[in-house]
């Protein structure tokens, strides 16, 4: 079993890769994928800190 942060990393990759790749390249996000990102994944945070 790995350490929390080995988990983490892979956890962080995994979310990247779901939303990279809907628009060309699997390993770069669009600036519309970024978007999809932040808004479905850090939502709730980004409110916040406004």
């Amino acid at each position: 079993m790995g350490s929390q942060l080995e988990g983490a990393m892979e956890t962080l990759i995994n979310v990247f890769h779901h939303y990279s790749g809907k628009e060309g390249d699997k390993y770069k996000l669009s600036k519309k994928e970024l978007k999809e990102l932040l808004q479905s994944e850090l939502g709730c945070f980004l409110e916040i800190m406004q």
